[in-house]
């Protein structure tokens, strides 16, 4: 894959890693510092025009700055894979070639566009493409969305770092997303005889940030403790579902040893019921073998009807969360399992008594 706007190859070890993300928070820092000026007949504007233009200095906000240096390190970490090390959130990003194959990881499938492009035309047919997917996988369409193709292919940063935070959210990103980020602008107003400007803050992300958000008190439950108070004994924890889990799918000569990459597609809860309720799924009802998110998707909102049926309680979860190897929510799910069946299964676990001759 060829470099270009700063993104190379991954053969960097990760203390450069860091020090290009960095690089890049600067950069777009030193834009955002130049005060507003036209020095262009393309700038000057027209009797009623508006614009929006970042305030000097906005991107030097130290919230701002940890949210760009967040964004980075999961992008990098999700492309880690793939070799790619993305230094710039807007250089990187504007032409759709980063943001495509962000998506292509993060979705686990393919996404039928052009690689790489060069042409203005094909960039903004490429981020057309992108957007609509993006806008699929987030259920919002375009009156919803916070960025457009015209906002991404212009580096507009604010657009860029909405866009981003979405796709964290909706995919877990396993960062901690800085809370209350706001990002100062100004609206700009051409009058007859002069400009006139006023300030405003946009926010980006608010109080509750998503999966790093912690739940109200009230609905905290046994998992948010465990894992904020007690993560010495997440492994126990583990252990012993994972152990439960082998017992019920012995039948099918399966045995759980990572609960985080055994479940994200469905397919073991799926067998797990039927084989704990007594009844047959028929394969049609569900993707044996999924190869994309979609189909794993699928799997998991059957999982969950499954569970309704069984008289079990709604998950605090979204199908698409156990998709993402959230842990949490995967243990959540497998514990309510657990705690319904264990009577039965440590019953049949049990050899026949011994009968005296």
């Amino acid at each position: 894959m060829a470099t270009k706007f700063g993104t190379l190859f991954r053969s960097k070890d990760q203390e450069e890693v860091r020090e290009l993300e960095s690089e890049g928070v600067k950069a777009i820092s030193v834009q955002a510092d130049e005060p507003v000026k036209f020095d262009s007949d393309e700038d000057v504007m027209c009797v009623g025009e508006e614009r929006v233009v970042l305030r000097p200095g906005a991107l030097d906000d130290p919230a701002v700055k940890e949210l760009i240096m967040t964004l980075l390190s999961w992008i990098n970490d999700t492309l880690e894979e793939k070799r790619i090390v993305v230094r710039d959130i807007v250089e990187d990003m504007y032409d759709g070639q980063v943001l495509g194959e962000l998506l292509q990881v993060l979705m686990g499938q393919s996404i039928n566009v052009i690689s790489v492009t060069q042409s203005s035309y094909m960039q903004r047919n490429k981020l057309k493409h992108l957007l609509e997917k993006v806008n699929k996988v987030l259920g919002i369409n375009e009156n919803q969305q916070k960025w457009s193709v015209q906002g991404i292919h212009t580096k507009n940063v604010v657009q860029i770092l909405h866009l981003l935070v979405a796709l964290a959210r909706r995919f877990r990103c396993n960062k901690p997303l800085p809370r209350n980020v706001f990002v100062k602008q100004i609206h700009l107003l051409q009058k007859e005889n002069k400009i006139e400007s006023n300030l405003f803050e946009e926010e980006i992300t608010g109080e509750d940030i998503g999966p790093t958000a912690p739940a109200p008190a009230e609905e905290r439950d046994v998992f948010d403790k465990l894992f904020e108070e007690a993560p010495e004994k997440l492994d126990a924890v583990m252990r012993s579902l994972c152990q439960f889990s082998t017992k019920v799918l012995q039948e099918m000569d399966i045995v759980i040893s990572n609960i985080e990459n055994q479940f994200d597609n469905g397919v073991c809860f799926i067998f797990m019921m039927g084989l704990l309720e007594g009844y047959f799924v028929p394969l049609f009802q569900y993707h044996y073998s999924p190869t994309g998110f979609d189909e794993k998707v699928d799997n998991m909102k059957l999982v969950f009807r499954l569970l309704d049926n069984a008289g079990l309680p709604k998950p605090r979860a979204k199908p698409e969360d156990l998709v993402h190897k959230d842990l949490k929510s995967t243990l959540r799910v497998l514990y309510a399992i657990f705690g319904k069946y264990k009577s039965a299964v440590q019953q049949a676990s049990k050899p026949p008594p011994a009968t005296s001759v």
